[in-house]
């Protein structure tokens, strides 16, 4: 009989968009073949905590069918950068795992910070690099290096919170500049699910300014 994959996913994070990595980590796993891959569920708290197998289930919303098979178990002997193990003698612990599948979303997780800890500890995973993933992460960063790699590149405008708050007038005359409304605002470096306006006339721009400053 062929070996299961050990498949852990790595999901929640500090990161503003916590619950959107919930529920693409539920998805995940419901969509993984039990007969191919042997699931290991990996959970990060807001707080920055890692939790590994029945605890980090309880941190997905009731998405996940109760009785998904899952084995929240590595080895336990060997020393590791990320220590991971379950702490249950029924469970099979003999087994480090075979690759990370992150499913993070946001800072901590898509800005190339776990690619690099995973590449430190010698675990393969899912996914792009530690470069290309913080400069996707960075928007301006990934526009600019867009723009100088000949790609067509719709005109943007970076705004640092700090000139908004020092003379919002005077940002927003800049803003109109260089863009025409509608326009859409979001955070720099965040991803792609929240603190994001569109913005159909001058008077809405403070707003959406405001939300994706928090």
């Amino acid at each position: 009989m062929e070996k299961k994959i050990r498949v852990g996913i790595l999901f929640g994070g500090r990161s503003g968009e916590h619950d959107v990595s919930l529920t693409s980590a539920a998805s995940v796993m419901k969509a993984l073949d039990p007969a191919r891959y042997e699931v290991v569920p990996i959970g990060i708290t807001r707080e920055g905590h890692w939790r590994i197998g029945s605890a980090a289930l309880r941190l997905l919303p009731e998405v996940l069918e109760k009785g998904e098979p899952v084995t929240p178990s590595v080895d336990p002997s060997a020393p590791k950068l990320i220590p991971l193990r379950s702490h249950s003698p029924a469970l099979d612990s003999r087994r480090d795992l075979d690759v990370i599948f992150p499913v993070l979303h946001g800072t901590f997780g898509e800005d190339g910070t776990v690619q690099g800890l995973l590449e430190l500890a010698g675990v393969p995973y899912v996914g792009a690099g530690v470069l290309g993933s913080a400069v996707g992460m960075d928007k301006d960063v990934m526009k600019r290096l867009f723009r100088d790699a000949g790609l067509p590149i719709v005109p943007w405008e970076v705004l640092l919170r700090s000139d908004w708050e020092s003379d919002p007038q005077a940002a927003q005359k800049r803003i109109e500049r260089r863009l025409r409304y509608p326009l859409f605002v979001k955070p720099a470096n965040l991803g792609s699910s929240v603190g994001i306006s569109k913005v159909s006339r001058a008077a809405g721009l403070q707003g959406a300014i405001g939300l994706a400053a928090q």
